[in-house]
């Protein structure tokens, strides 16, 4: 296998049939898995040269700021501003193809498909486009008519310590023929038996076929369909102690092995086979109208270990097989020499656990060979299979449809109009992929079965088809579909003069929300099968953005807009896998946002400079989880949530020399909550008039209910730093091509739990005694501080709700590189290498990101646990070390 591999990276160097691909190319999309930022924005050909000079004050063609950031910060896993990928639009051919549920593009859906999707629009959420309404964090229209492919062949070869290790692709385009026809096409693999990361392995290839028909001078027709069927084990996040016992910040707790050879227990399979056909009508040689229809079906699943009755927990990081479970490390009257001298038997244990971490790496991994004795011996005794691996669904059929009409009616007034439809049908369940050695296995729910008996109606999952015997790639647990339905009408109109231009936009939408529930589950039966009837909302909104140039290369723009939103539908019902019901207080939600920026060039020396304000009001959100605390999963849901982001992003260039030029992005903002969300909570294995009961919080003096909420105020975005930047250099001679970027990043927060922010589990405190003016607490500062606490004073009133508080990870730098050399050959051929280093000093510290897990330090009965859910967040690290080699032919 080290030979082949070393042949392969030999033949990536020598290869005379590798395409030619400049330096940036190898930057575009250099993790298929990483968020993206699109780039550089395509002139419109069929635009005369008067209209794009008179455009050219409104539209920043190519965005310095924008054009770095996708791949300069992408090691950190950064989001523009903090906002959520759904903030932005993805289109191709002008047809949207965001996820209607979720509201996000699919990244993976073009996976392995650079070439295929290189040429792109992209612009603000204020700048005039024709093919929609962008959102507040922009959108971006990938161009992919055959017609509009180089003619000529590419072959790519790459090689990469990354998630994957090799990657091929070639891709060809005839250009338009003599006979009107035009074909382009791509196909791409790439491959991992095992990726950086330990027990992860990477499979994966995608296709890309593009044809399109002249008909006439008014009448063009374009084909486009693609998919990256890709199967990938994935890994997870671990504590800081879990890493601490495995002695890597990559350990991967996913993992284990079975008969001697490694299997991972979460592996995703996914594919998106996208259909696209557009026809291209010009009445003239100013106006025109495109229309896209589309359809696809996403096939997305993803596996999971599953156990029941007393078995015991399989994963290898459970917190009881942990050190830490012993006693309360952080309470220095248990973890000192004096209180373990007097109880050698915690300290006994505790060593046990650590020599049993320590002593085999598959001691820290999952024992699949144990899971399938207990199966059989289970069997054996008359049960039935405790352990399995499931395979969780969330498919799609998608068919969607989008005229536009364009008119550029002079060279300083122009007009697009346009539509949306789409259907989206998205359906959920989960399958049994592996009884792991067993043969029986009833479909019941566990918990209620621990609850009400196990021959009760609570118990079965579906009622239509109760004790159902489940064999591998049955349904089970759940099954119900999602259905939206959206239409939208947008108009945006652009008058530019001299030195002052104006855009003004708006768009008017609706959108319908229904469940399709395909069992009847017992803990809801009257509400959990057939459909639970469509939630309707109208929304829609408007935006202008002004531009002024005071002097040639300087301009100033101003953009404001005001819209509302339908909820995403995946956050719409309260306990989707188990029942109909829409989460209370679902409505519309309100964004607005205002951007100032100023455009300049003074000599060798340009930039933009932006500030921008953005305020989402009467939001959802709903995380689900297993509750420790409660034994069951649950769901929870915030509603009449408000979000803040505001900060500064700038993109400066100085060019010493034509060769030599040195670069500084920056981006520091805030993206935090505003206010204490109302929360509903559900756990699976209960009945609705049980549920009912928990969903409020009591006021300790009055003893009266009050409404439950999440205490989430200050809360900030996660995953992504909140300071980011970046000082580079570039230097370019004779077709050589290098550059270099140190790059710094703070504020990264962790993902907080609501669980534990909920007003009826922070603690409370009520201050009896007032001095100087000022209630008194029995309770410090600092404790407050830590783990929050709802303040009342002496008549029940609330005076203050703290939420605890949010971790801040250390900030860090990380150094990268890169050299390309690009050769012109004869006839038009030519070859290019990039190699590209990143994380150069092996910084092994910075996390991207991480968890609050969502349980309690407290058991049901109010006795403090051993181990802390507080102080054990889960986190994941930059990647370490890393390189990627490309090595490209034109032909």
């Amino acid at each position: 296998m080290k030979k082949g591999i070393i042949l392969t990276l030999a033949a990536l160097w020598l290869s005379a049939g590798a395409f030619a691909q400049t330096p940036s190319d190898s930057l575009s999309m250099a993790d298929d898995n990483s968020d993206e930022t699109f780039t550089e924005t395509q002139l419109d050909e069929d635009n005369s040269d008067a209209t794009q000079a008179a455009s050219a004050i409104m539209n920043a063609k190519n965005d310095p700021f924008m054009s770095a950031v996708g791949f300069r910060f992408s090691a950190m896993r950064f989001r523009v501003r903090g906002y959520d990928n759904n903030s932005s639009q993805t289109y191709m051919n002008g047809l949207l193809l965001n996820d209607m549920e979720s509201g996000r593009f699919n990244y993976s859906s073009v996976g392995g498909l650079n070439d295929a999707v290189r040429n792109r629009e992209s612009v603000s959420p204020f700048e005039f486009n024709i093919f929609g309404m962008a959102n507040e964090g922009g959108a971006q229209n990938m161009l992919t008519r055959a017609s509009q492919f180089s003619k000529g062949n590419k072959l790519t070869l790459s090689g990469t310590n990354r998630n994957y290790l090799l990657r091929g692709m070639y891709t060809f385009a005839t250009g338009m023929q003599p006979n009107g026809w035009a074909f382009a096409g791509s196909v791409g693999y790439r491959w991992a038996n095992e990726g950086v990361i330990e027990g992860t392995f990477y499979n994966s290839f995608s296709y890309f076929l593009a044809a399109e028909k002249r008909i006439n001078d008014r009448h063009t027709l374009s084909l486009v369909t693609f998919g990256a069927p890709t199967e990938r084990a994935q890994q997870a996040a671990a504590t800081e102690e879990v890493y601490w016992l495995a002695n890597s910040h990559y350990y991967n707790p996913n993992w284990g092995y079975q008969n001697g050879s490694k299997r991972n227990a979460r592996v995703v399979h996914s594919f998106e086979p996208t259909a696209i056909l557009t026809w291209d009508c010009r009445f003239d040689r100013d106006r025109k109208l495109t229309t896209s229809a589309g359809f696809k079906y996403n096939m997305y699943s993803s596996t999971a270990l599953g156990w029941n009755g007393d078995a015991y927990d399989p994963r290898p990081d459970y917190y009881k097989n942990l050190p830490s479970s012993i006693f309360d490390v952080y309470d220095p009257q248990q973890n000192n020499p004096t209180y373990l001298g007097e109880h050698p038997f915690l300290l006994e244990q505790w060593n046990t656990l650590y020599d049993f971490w320590t002593s085999s790496k598959a001691n820290r991994q999952i024992n699949w060979d144990r899971m399938y004795f207990v199966n059989r011996q289970n069997e054996q005794l008359g049960g039935e299979a405790l352990y399995y691996q499931e395979r969780r669904h969330n498919n799609q059929l998608v068919f969607a449809l989008s005229p536009t009409f364009s008119h550029y009616i002079n060279t300083n007034n122009k007009y697009a109009i346009g539509a949306v439809l789409n259907h989206t049908k998205g359906m959920h369940y989960k399958t049994m992929d592996d009884l792991l050695g067993g043969t029986n296995y009833t479909d019941v729910d566990k918990f209620a079965a621990n609850d009400y008996g196990p021959n009760s109606t609570e118990a079965q999952n579906d009622l239509r088809h109760p004790n159902r015997q489940i064999r591998k790639d049955d349904k089970f647990g759940y099954d119900y579909n999602i259905i939206v339905n959206y239409a939208k009408l947008w108009g945006a109109y652009e008058h530019a003069y001299r030195n002052f231009g104006v855009t003004v936009g708006a768009h008017i939408d609706g959108t319908t929300i229904e469940r399709d529930g395909k069992m009847q589950n017992g803990r809801a039966p009257e509400n959990s099968y057939g459909k639970s009837g469509a939630a309707k909302f109208l929304a829609g909104g408007g935006k202008v953005l002004f531009a002024y140039q005071p002097i040639p290369n300087n301009t100033v723009k101003l953009g404001l807009s005001a819209i509302t939103k339908a909820p995403l539908a995946r956050n719409a019902f309260v306990a989707a896998r188990m029942q109909n019901n829409f989460v209370d207080n679902l409505k519309v939600e309100d964004i607005f946002n205002a951007n100032l920026s100023y455009d300049f060039r003074f000599g060798d020396f340009s930039g933009k400079i932006s500030g921008y304000w953005t305020r989402m009001m009467n939001m959802v959100e709903q995380t689900a989880f297993y509750n420790d605390q409660e034994q069951r999963f649950t769901y929870l849901t915030m509603s009449n949530i408000d979000k803040a982001y505001y900060g500064v992003e700038m993109a400066l260039r100085y060019a010493v020399t034509s060769s030599l030029s040195f670069n500084f992005i920056g981006s520091m903002g805030e993206a935090k909550y505003t206010n204490n969300p109302l929360a509903q909570v559900n756990y699976e294995g209960m009945n609705s008039a049980t549920i009912a009961s928990l969903n409020k919080a009591v006021n300790p003096v009055t003893g009266k209910a009050e409404t439950l909420r999440v205490i989430a105020d200050g809360m900030h975005a996660n995953g992504t730093p909140l300071t980011a930047l970046s000082l580079g250099a570039n230097y370019n001679i004779k077709g050589w091509f290098f550059e270099a970027d140190l790059n710094y990043y703070n504020r990264v927060y962790v993902s907080y739990s609501q669980y534990r922010r909920l007003s009826n589990v922070v603690p409370n405190y009520v201050s009896n005694i007032t001095y100087e003016g000022n209630y008194v607490f029995e309770v410090t500062r600092s404790d407050i501080s830590e783990n929050g606490g709802m303040l009342y004073d002496a008549d029940g009133n609330l005076l203050k709700a703290v939420s605890p508080a949010q971790e801040k990870f250390d900030g860090g730098f990380m150094l990268n590189a890169s050299i390309g050399r690009y050769i012109r050959l004869k006839r038009g051929k030519s070859i290019s290498i990039n190699l590209s280093f990143n994380n150069i000093t092996n910084n092994r510290n910075l996390r991207t990101g991480g968890y609050e897990q969502n349980r309690d330090d407290f058991y049901s009965t109010g006795v403090a646990r051993s181990y802390k859910f507080s102080r054990n967040s889960k986190y994941y690290y930059a990647n370490a070390f890393n390189f990627f080699l490309n090595v490209g032919f034109r032909f």
